[in-house]
């Protein structure tokens, strides 16, 4: 590390001259305190500069140094610090010293403190051994000690003409002159206003930027279990706002969250509804992220045309949560008084107020509208922006975007910017400051006293280093706060007020920020989600095109249209980037889902079907799964010349319900096997699902052949009659004939009946004219005397 040209910012003490100067005036201070207090052992160790062996690096053991009560250290004043050893190794650490040491040079940019506080692993400089605190015990396993440290004033070589700023302090844990653990912080030199070095101080204008979000969902609405579980007294959504409400803070609000709060009318959560007005009333800054904090570059790197946004929730609201209250009867004054106001016998009785019969139940721009400082700022995922993406956010009406630091390329790295950036066309970037959003975040999260103490330690030293630096010019500078708030992340408000309490820093607005004069030494450097992510996405968006073309058939798309496009939202949320695997489920999921309601209209018939005429109608089977009808047009294409299908058939299938369709089909040339592809088309020519496959047995000559078949039979069945018909006349005529032969033969022979028996006459010879016989023939002749 180069030691800084100008003299004027280093510390007290960098030169030999200095350092000579600085001991002579302070030996006395030095030596007494030491002398009279300290063991000659103990005095030497304090005063001794030494070299100590670092040990190869041991993740068990570790330390960490943060000042005692604050950041900012003043004229005459001791350095109180906390050093906490926690060792999490089986065997105990001796006993050792706590070497604390300054860095040799002040932090003069960014750049030194980012070294300062991130050294390399080869970079031993820790600057001057300050004093040493011996162990009193071992650190027992699994378990942290905590030691106080002081360092008085005279120790530190910082006078009243030492430059302001941030200095770095470093402590180590020795045992048997080996370096166990060792950790770095840093506090700020901050003497009395009047022996300011340079006198004035000029505070850094720091817009802050706080994201309002609940855990990731994949439904795009929050119930009202989880409402009430986030607006309780100690839930996510209480705490958020807690910590920001009525400070120097800009509030992203995920619209999502009104939304949910909206919809469930008169069913929504008490503490829901109180935590909403509590955000109406107020005063702090607030514009909208993207619906369910969808981050817009990933969408639009995904295919989308621009940011996507909810379509419709008709779905999830129940009128009947949102009927007008009844009027409230006004009561008749007691003890018989007269209301001066009422109407007197010669008016007209009063008519009370009738509900309203008009729709109450709110339209999807009534469920979001929202009364926003601002509605033009994009604010995408960190470090995820392409040159693409400014177009499309542009052409939503996004003119501003928040950008984290990997998205512009600085001239000089040294050198302090301001915080817009001109991204062309009109738009402009506003670019978050690495380092003090990070120190930032970092405290918001911190689960303990020593963690915040030593991020506040680097946020203090972070807008320090840039004041200083800086001291006749005032630079506007931007810090964010992350997406996801952990269940341990307490320390909002407890941040925000220790930032304000900073004499370097000024509270303003993001729309303030966005006025500032643009950077000339920054431009825009593209970057792009991760292919991954962009990839899944790219599913996410393409699903939604399928869906919203099969959506065409229904009797109303918005039940299936506006459910979807919530949950692609919901799965585009930038909060996922925490939880890959999770969101990765969550995408398969939604995408087996949507991939169910693709093919909730299809084809049953499976065959094979006999065609054995020439024309023919052939049924075919649709089945209908969801909850509202659908209209298709059901197109039949032969896969041979063996049969010809006539034209398209439309239907109208019920909701859960199935129905048969007719297909006419001709008959054309040879016999054999065909393939009919099944289509479905919804009215606007979208195409339905997959085409089914019916195999189809055409045997078109059967009714020729059955009709000479029957033909044949009937000429037979008529044939053989006539012809047992004539057989029987000629048999009959035959046995006639033989029966007249005998009986002429009888005659000439001239045979006589047997006496007393009577001889009737043939009635074949008879005489066809003579008369019948009367009664009297009938009577016998009578008996010879």
């Amino acid at each position: 590390m180069l030691a800084d040209p100008n003299h004027a910012r280093r510390p007290a003490l960098p030169g030999i001259r200095r350092r000579m100067v600085a001991a002579l005036l302070c030996a006395p201070l030095l030596l007494w305190p030491a002398l009279a207090t300290a063991t000659p052992a103990t005095a030497a160790t304090a005063l001794t500069v030494g070299q100590v062996h670092t040990a190869a690096a041991d993740d068990t053991v570790a330390l960490q140094v943060t000042p005692g009560n604050s950041s900012i250290l003043h004229l005459n004043e001791d350095l109180k610090l906390s050093v906490t050893i926690t060792n999490d190794s089986a065997t105990a650490i001796p006993a050792g010293n706590v070497d604390v040491r300054l860095a040799e040079r002040a932090l003069t940019n960014s750049t030194d403190l980012d070294d300062w506080l991130n050294p390399d692993e080869d970079d031993d400089e820790a600057g001057d051994l300050m004093t040493s605190v011996p162990l009193t015990a071992p650190v027992q396993p699994d378990s942290s000690v905590t030691v106080a440290v002081t360092v008085p004033s005279a120790e530190l070589g910082l006078f009243e003409w030492s430059p302001w700023g941030p200095r770095g302090i470093a402590a180590s844990l020795n045992t048997d002159d080996t370096v166990r653990a060792s950790g770095r912080s840093t506090f700020v030199w901050y003497p009395d206003a009047s022996a300011l070095q340079p006198p004035v101080v000029t505070p850094v204008n720091l817009a802050v930027a706080m994201p309002i979000t609940t855990p990731a969902n994949s439904t795009g609405l929050i119930s009202a279990e989880d409402l009430a579980a986030y607006t309780a007294g100690s839930g996510i959504l209480t705490r958020q706002l807690d910590g920001v409400i009525n400070r120097p803070v800009a509030i992203a609000i995920d619209p999502m969250i009104i939304a949910s709060i909206r919809v469930l009318g008169t069913s929504a959560p008490e503490s829901a509804v109180t935590w909403l007005n509590r955000l109406d009333l107020a005063e702090n800054n607030i514009f909208p992220l993207g619906y369910a904090d969808s981050d817009p570059s990933l969408a639009v790197q995904a295919g989308a045309t621009g940011p996507l946004a909810p379509t419709s929730l008709s779905f999830a609201t129940d009128p009947t949560l949102f009927v007008p209250a009844e009027p409230t009867a006004v009561p008749e004054p007691e003890g018989g008084a007269v209301d001066p106001g009422a109407p007197t016998s010669s008016d007209e009785p009063a008519v009370p107020e009738q509900p309203s019969d008009e729709n109450t139940v709110p339209t999807l721009e009534q469920l979001l509208a929202w009364d926003y400082t601002s509605t033009s700022i994009a604010w995408p995922g960190d470090n995820a922006v392409a040159q693409a993406d400014l177009s499309a956010f542009a052409a939503a009406g996004l003119t501003t975007t928040l950008l984290a630091s990997g998205n512009v390329a600085v001239d000089d790295s040294d050198t302090t910017t301001s915080t817009t950036v001109d991204l062309g066309s009109n738009e402009l970037g506003l670019v978050a400051a690495t380092g003090i959003s990070a120190a930032m975040r970092s405290a918001v999260m911190a689960t303990t006293d020593e963690d915040w103490r030593g991020h506040i330690a680097e946020l203090s030293s972070q807008i320090a280093v840039v004041a200083a630096a800086n001291p006749d010019q005032a630079h506007t500078l931007l810090a964010t706060l992350d997406r996801g708030w952990p269940p341990t992340a307490a320390r909002l408000g407890q941040t925000i007020d220790a930032l304000t309490a900073l004499p370097w820093y000024a509270p303003t607005t993001l729309t303030a920020a966005a006025a500032t004069p643009v950077s000339t030494d920054v431009t825009f450097r593209a970057q792009t989600e991760p292919s991954g992510s962009v990839d899944l996405a790219s599913r996410l968006v393409d699903r939604e095109a399928e869906i919203v073309s099969f959506s065409t058939a229904l009797a109303d798309p918005a039940a299936v249209t506006a459910p979807y496009r919530l949950s692609a939202l919901a799965l585009l949320a930038t909060s996922w980037q925490a939880n890959p695997d999770d969101w990765r489920t969550a995408v398969g999921d939604n995408l087996a889902t949507s991939t169910e309601v693709l093919r909730s209209v299809t084809v049953s018939t499976k065959g094979p079907i006999n065609v054995v005429g020439s024309k023919v109608d052939i049924p075919i089977t649709l089945n209908n799964a969801l909850g509202q009808a659908v209209t298709v047009r059901v197109q039949v294409v032969p896969s041979n010349g063996r049969l010809v299908v006539g034209n398209d058939v439309e239907a109208v299938i019920d909701a859960s319900s199935a129905k048969t369709v007719s297909i006419p089909v001709t008959a054309a040339v040879g016999n054999g096997a065909v393939s009919l592809r099944v289509t479905l088309y919804a009215p606007s020519g979208a195409e339905l699902g997959q085409p089914s496959l019916i195999s189809v047995n055409v045997r078109a000559d059967w009714e020729g052949i059955g009709s000479r078949i029957f033909a044949a039979l009937v000429v037979l069945f008529f044939g053989f009659g006539v012809w047992r018909n004539i057989v029987h006349r000629r048999r009959d005529r035959a046995q006639a004939a033989g029966a007249d032969a005998d009986s002429t033969a009888d005659l000439a022979a001239g045979t006589v009946s047997s006496p007393g028996t009577p001889t009737d006459p043939d009635p074949l010879d008879s005489d066809p004219t003579a008369a019948p016989p009367t009664a009297a023939d009938d009577v016998p002749p009578a008996p010879r005397g």
